[in-house]
């Protein structure tokens, strides 16, 4: 009798070959590994995404405001706005009556020629408004601009009525002395201060919400003030303009 060959006994599982791609073999239970490239990263794909959405957030911004930039220098080259002017075109004396103890009651008019050279801009007046004559920094009397619209490529004349009563105690001493003198010598120096509230409409549309402040201080000479019947003469003029966003009372 011959005795059986000794065998060794048959491996627990079998090595299978992927015959998809050669030198790779399945995994346990006989699934394959996932494979990965050298080129192949996780998170490529989310970054290159999040790139984009900010790429087109940056260009539909910068789009955005390209446009509206256009839109108002377009709208400021069509409507083409100016500032309104404004000039002093005469003074008139009513009533003027200083006493030896400097008590003052004083009635004059002045017409303020204001123009609007813009086609397509009218300016609205609003009340609130104040016109003040000082003399050395001192109120002689005060009046108001009365308010009013005024159309688009319009002059205006405007009457305002300055009123004032002062007292020997408000107005005395060296300043009611030094205004004698200047009385004397025909040549008076006076401020005219003027603060109005100012819109602007284009045809029934105000242009801003609150109306701006336009403030206009008038330095000039005059020869007269207590001679009614005499013409005023007014000399060495100068106008200081100067606006703000808000009016301020």
């Amino acid at each position: 009798m011959h005795s059986a060959p000794n065998h060794p006994p048959p491996p627990p599982y079998v090595m299978l070959q992927d015959q998809g791609a050669p030198g790779h073999y399945p995994g346990p239970h006989g699934r394959n590994p996932p494979r990965f490239n050298g080129q192949y990263r996780p998170n490529g794909r989310r970054k290159n995404t999040c790139l984009r959405c900010y790429c087109c957030f940056y260009c539909c911004f910068f789009i955005t405001l390209v446009v509206i930039i256009a839109a108002v220098v377009i709208s400021f080259i069509i409507i083409n706005p100016h500032v309104p002017e404004y000039k002093i075109n005469d003074f008139s004396v009513k009533a003027f009556n200083l006493t030896p103890d400097f008590n003052l009651n004083a009635h004059f008019v002045i017409t303020v020629k204001a123009e609007n050279p813009n086609k397509q801009i009218s300016i609205i007046y609003g009340k609130g408004s104040s016109v003040t004559l000082l003399y050395s920094g001192k109120k002689l009397c005060s009046g108001n601009v009365p308010d009013f619209t005024q159309p688009t490529k319009n002059t205006t004349m405007i009457n305002v009525d300055l009123k004032g009563d002062l007292k020997g105690s408000d107005f005395g001493g060296s300043l009611g002395e030094s205004l004698m003198e200047k009385m004397k010598s025909d040549r008076i120096p006076l401020t005219v201060a003027v603060r109005v509230p100012l819109n602007a409409a284009m045809g029934k549309m105000h242009v801003l919400k609150d109306p701006m402040g336009i403030y206009v201080n008038c330095s000039m000479v005059v020869n007269n003030l207590s001679q009614p019947d005499k013409k005023v003469g007014i000399s060495d003029t100068k106008y200081d303009v100067d606006f703000s966003y808000k009016f301020k009372h």
